[in-house]
């Protein structure tokens, strides 16, 4: 079990990082005067990142449970 979690925590943080070199994250996360990060194109590459930080956040959490 612990092995399966932490293979998976391995496959998340990649797919994670990637998305996060990615363009569209660059775009989606960049600042400007306008506010070009809260136009509404950029909402799902923000909801993705999002969803793939609590994902690594959750198999941390789970992995955390062995260790005690």
């Amino acid at each position: 079990m612990r092995d399966r979690l932490q293979a998976q925590l391995t496959q998340a943080t990649a797919e994670l990082r990637a998305h996060m070199a990615s363009w569209e994250y660059a775009f989606a996360m960049a600042g400007g005067c306008h506010g070009g990060a809260d136009h509404p194109l950029h909402w799902e590459t923000q909801a993705r990142t999002e969803k793939l930080k609590e994902r690594c956040r959750a198999l941390r959490a789970q992995l955390a449970e062995f260790e005690v």
